[in-house]
């Protein structure tokens, strides 16, 4: 009794801390953030608010601010003054809620979908493609663990189907991004295979994701508040009272003429310092070999599809040019290039998202991109209009009919001429 008295005062405070924390973390909370806080957030293009809820859901269900989530990669990171949201703070009615950053491929945006399902029902989005998404192997194991957040993995598991082929192969890819030795990775091998998860799995599920919910309630509090006045405010302030677009074009046609005097490839001055000219040499030639034709991107960005069908949600898609000087020099081969996006759009198109804004054929417009594959400048512009003209559009409730046939691999092997495309369809 003695010994057990006196190791009361070096390990009780630790249980009572602990029993503390979890009660903490289990108690019912309610907690709101600033709308000066969301408002930072919908800017940071921070990897914790990808992966989680709290911040987008309360950002999408706030009533007095419309946000809009957009969801791409690292195009995104590139905020001159006519990037989406700084035009929006000034011009436009709607917020742009950025969600993704390099690396972020269909995957990861079905992932940071999962949590807000309900908040994307009816609403509208804007979703950027990267042809470059679609190499050989797709996605990588590290770049999907990086943005693979558990709360929405747990989310996803608690409601998986095992008769439902979109999530039998999702499942399966979780399998293959995860491996064999992950919990997550483990559980998701039974959906692939036909099994429902056992009782045991969904209560631990369940815990899981009631702490998970908990923890991000409780931490998205107090993350740092700079990004809007860092990156924003200042942008704002450089921009005409009025929304003038032939006046807009002309000042961004003006400013990157200003800000690529170092190279004959339109390249932002500082991106070819520091990005291009060290390897130079080595990236002549070295894209000869690119194809982004076959690639299983193509059944994951089907997840992606069904995830926005599910939800009725209407969708402006943009397709992303490749700076054309650039693409000669590295060798790509622009046919190829352009066959990838024929084959993405035939995709969309055949299950009935027909909102594309396709600039694959700007990659040769002066001063349309920022660098080798990202618009800025006249590019962020004529895609601003295009995205408040969306905004503005009255709301319809998209008619959407998905066929599981591109989640399959002959798809994602499939070169899209005009002849097979007809055979694809007929199957």
């Amino acid at each position: 009794m003695k010994k057990n008295y006196r190791l009361w005062p070096i390990f009780g405070p630790i249980i009572i801390a602990v029993l503390l924390l979890i009660g903490l973390f289990m108690l019912p909370l309610n907690f709101k953030v600033s709308s000066k806080t969301l408002k930072e957030a919908a800017v940071s293009l921070d990897t914790a608010t990808f992966k989680n809820q709290f911040l987008k859901k309360q950002a999408l269900e706030t009533k007095k601010t419309n946000y809009v989530p957009f969801f791409g990669s690292s195009e995104l990171e590139r905020m001159d003054r006519f990037h989406p949201s700084v035009m929006a703070a000034k011009y436009h009615n709607y917020r742009p809620f950025l969600l993704g950053k390099k690396g972020a491929q269909s995957l990861p945006q079905v992932l940071a979908m999962e949590t807000i399902l309900p908040q994307l029902k009816n609403r509208k989005v804007v979703f950027i493609v990267s042809p470059q998404w679609f190499v050989k192997r797709g996605i990588t194991p590290p770049a999907f663990k990086y943005y693979n957040g558990d709360l929405a993995d747990f989310t996803w598991l608690q409601h998986a189907d095992p008769h439902s082929a979109y999530d039998r192969y999702f499942a399966r890819r979780l399998v293959r991004l995860l491996g064999p030795n992950d919990r997550v990775g483990q559980m998701a091998a039974q959906i692939a295979a036909g099994h429902k998860l056992t009782s045991a799995n969904y209560q631990w599920i369940s815990f899981q994701r009631k702490f998970l919910i908990h923890e991000d309630q409780l931490f998205s509090r107090f993350r740092p508040n700079e990004n809007y006045e860092k990156r924003i405010v200042p942008k704002i302030n450089q921009l005409p009272k009025h929304y003038n677009y032939q006046k807009l074009q002309t000042l961004a046609r003006g400013d990157a003429q200003r800000q690529t005097t170092n190279n004959n490839f339109g390249i932002l001055n500082n991106f070819y310092s520091t990005r291009v000219k060290p390897n130079k040499t080595l990236l002549k030639g070295a894209e000869k070999n690119f194809s982004y034709l076959k690639s299983p991107e193509y059944s994951d960005f089907e997840l992606v599809l069904q995830q926005l069908a599910k939800q009725h949600t209407q969708v402006l898609f943009m397709i992303q040019p490749v700076n054309s000087k650039w693409a000669d020099y590295t060798g790509l081969n622009m046919q190829m290039y352009y066959q990838t996006v024929r084959k993405i759009k035939y995709q969309l198109h055949q299950q009935g998202f027909n909102n594309i804004a396709d600039y694959s054929h700007q990659g040769s417009t002066p001063y349309f991109m920022e660098d080798t594959i990202h618009i800025g400048w006249a590019g962020w512009v004529k895609f601003d209009k295009r995205v408040a003209d969306f905004v503005a559009q009255k709301n319809e409730k998209p008619v959407y009919h998905l066929q599981k046939k591109f989640l399959q691999q002959n798809w994602q092997q499939l070169e899209p001429t005009q002849q097979n495309l007809k055979a694809f369809s007929r199957e």
